[in-house]
């Protein structure tokens, strides 16, 4: 099975003051096309920190990261935000819907922006959101639907691009019990049916057994995790 994501020897440090804190030490890990990873880890322990760095919406301190044979760092800002379009889609633990637009033109967004057609974006979108079970909702804008609708609408957008990969924060972390597990399980369901490789980070024991692979960040440093 081919790799599709390569993080070698990723370091992440601030300064706070007059101290250096060092947040990742050299990560290293890969990804295969269609694997799906879960990244355990308690809160402040840079799990976020990483997953914008492999989405090249941060910079690691020292290291490369490898997307679909594509150095993330050796592209400017506006390459990297094309790149992103194209092969990767997120998904954030609050949902970061547009409040002015309805469900369909939010999840239509990222086909817009890569210059589709808007009737066919519309197209498109509308059939994403009949996978996450929203087609009725599809002109509701994000003030008329719940949480549990919003954080559909927000994997419809991510997934709308067909992205080889997605980048989940905490997709669950927002919503009460019930809802968090309809949730996961849509998720289960669109990375089975949709075959793309998933990354989540995720406080979530219940979510991250339903992956392929599990990993600990602790410390600064990525440890596979027992199952």
């Amino acid at each position: 099975m081919s790799v599709l994501l390569s993080c070698d020897s990723v370091s992440k440090s601030f300064i706070d003051g007059k101290n250096e804190v060092q947040v990742l030490r050299d990560i290293t890990f890969s990804v295969n096309a269609s694997e799906q990873i879960a990244i355990l880890g308690s809160s402040g322990s840079g799990k976020s920190t990483l997953l914008h760095i492999l989405g090249a919406l941060d910079t690691p301190s020292s290291g490369t990261v490898e997307v679909d044979g594509q150095s993330l760092f050796a592209l400017n800002s506006n390459q990297q935000a094309r790149f992103r379009n194209q092969t990767m889609g997120f998904v954030y633990q609050f949902h970061h819907l547009l409040p002015e637009f309805n469900a369909v033109e939010n999840v239509a967004m990222p086909l817009l922006i890569a210059g589709e057609n808007p009737d066919k974006a519309r197209l498109i979108a509308n059939e994403m959101l009949a996978k996450v079970s929203l087609q009725h909702r599809i002109e509701h804008k994000p003030s008329a639907l719940s949480g549990g609708e919003r954080q559909r609408v927000a994997i419809a957008r991510a997934l709308v691009n067909k992205p080889k990969l997605v980048l989940a924060d905490e997709p669950t972390g927002n919503l009460d019990k019930s809802t968090g597990e309809a949730i996961a399980d849509l998720l289960a369901e669109l990375r089975e049916s949709l075959q793309m490789a998933f990354i989540v980070v995720t406080h979530d024991l219940q979510l991250a057994a339903q992956f392929d692979r599990v990993l600990t960040l602790s410390s600064g440093q990525l440890e596979e995790r027992t199952k």
